[in-house]
């Protein structure tokens, strides 16, 4: 449930919020990231290409913020109680609300099942959403992640707990199931802003869309999910991985013809479509016919920034301070408050970790995991 603001300008003096009651609508899909691609091919050392003459790679400016995630202690998962679940996906066994024994803060802890992870080949995807969590989970608008541990069976990331619930769950909220401009442009902002940081640090996203962004308890937004994420890219360089959702595969993705960064600017562009409208711009049960009238731009995040859809319309470095204030404000009834998560989720049984006296309890690990892991032990670098 929200608070959500009527048609106006974005800067923040000239907002004022209204409660809105949400209506009950349709899903018109899953909330959990279903959409996943059946041919995912195992990402391998040598899959990046690179031009005789690329490019120096860019920067955006985005202001004093520290891309780099402040140093936390490290968490035992023992001290955590599970609370209620918020969320499931392909390889998510589940995503869970858990409270910490002694500090009781809230955190979200995503369960991630070895095996499905194994038998699609998603190792080296999810331990690199792990490093470029490290990384990046300082940013304003990148959910952050405070500790990572394993058991037996499942790969346990401990993060942070975006009360708001996703964007996809309040754009079903709305009565046209569909963003004014004002909106649209608010949360299109952050999301850029999140985008320009990654490419900044060579990182290629490779999933945006609405269920992949998550709003905190003041309404920002936080970029989430980095299972698909490609570390280590620059201007020119091109990387052949099939992955992500399908409406919004780039042309040279559904091609398997080699895609960069250009590629989250395709989806960016389907993301704001489908806020505007309610319906991501291509649509068709037939796979096959689908990938076919995905076929024909390019932008940068950078060119993307400087448009008068958003440049007439807002202050940037407001913007990256959160000082431009968000048309949904969720309503959070208490800490531990999960209205804004669809009950098909929270009224699920909470599954136990299964915890064993003997589990370790690793800190947070920054060696290189991009290269092949050893069959040995594949999880050996979570």
């Amino acid at each position: 449930m929200a608070a959500v603001l009527p048609p106006a300008s974005l800067h923040g003096a000239e907002l004022t919020v209204q409660t809105a009651e949400p209506l009950a609508s349709t899903k018109k899909r899953p909330l959990s990231p279903t959409r996943l691609l059946d041919e995912v091919p195992e990402v391998v050392a040598d899959d990046l290409q690179t031009p005789k003459q690329a490019t120096a790679r860019p920067t955006v400016d985005s202001g004093s913020v520290s891309p780099k995630s402040e140093a936390v202690a490290v968490i035992d998962p023992h001290d955590l109680k599970l609370l209620k679940v918020i969320g499931r996906g392909t390889f998510a066994r589940q995503v869970a609300l858990a409270r910490h024994n002694g500090t009781q803060s809230l955190y979200v802890i995503k369960t991630l099942d070895k095996s499905k992870l194994l038998q699609r080949k998603q190792v080296v995807h999810t331990l690199t959403e792990k490093k470029v969590l490290e990384r990046l989970g300082g940013h304003p608008f990148i959910v952050k992640l405070y500790s990572a541990f394993q058991t037996d069976r499942d790969l346990n990331f401990v993060l942070e707990y975006c009360q708001g619930g996703e964007l996809f769950f309040h754009l079903q909220q709305q009565f046209s199931q569909k963003f004014d401009e004002n909106t649209t442009r608010f949360y299109a902002a952050e999301v850029l802003a999140a985008l320009s940081e990654l490419h900044a640090n060579g990182v290629v996203y490779r999933d945006l869309k609405p269920e992949n962004v998550l709003l905190d308890a003041q309404g920002h937004v936080k970029l989430a999910d980095f299972g698909f994420a490609k570390q280590n890219m620059s201007p020119g360089q091109r990387t052949y991985s099939f992955c992500g959702s399908p409406e919004y595969l780039s042309p040279e993705m559904v091609k398997k013809a080699g895609h960069g960064m250009e590629t989250d600017m395709w989806s960016f562009g389907c993301f704001i479509f489908e806020l505007l409208t309610g319906t991501p711009p291509f649509q068709c049960d037939d796979m096959q016919r689908l990938f076919r009238i995905i076929q024909q731009g390019r932008l940068t995040a950078a060119q993307a920034m400087e448009h008068p859809f958003f440049k007439l319309s807002l202050d940037w470095d407001e913007l990256m301070q959160r000082q431009v204030t968000p048309p949904i404000l969720p309503v959070c009834r208490g800490c531990d408050c999960t209205d804004n998560f669809d009950d098909d989720f929270t009224n699920a049984p909470v599954v136990s970790l299964k915890l064993q006296s003997g589990d370790l309890v690793k800190r947070l690990r920054r060696d290189d995991c991009s290269g092949p892991v050893a069959r040995a032990d594949e999880f050996q670098d979570f």
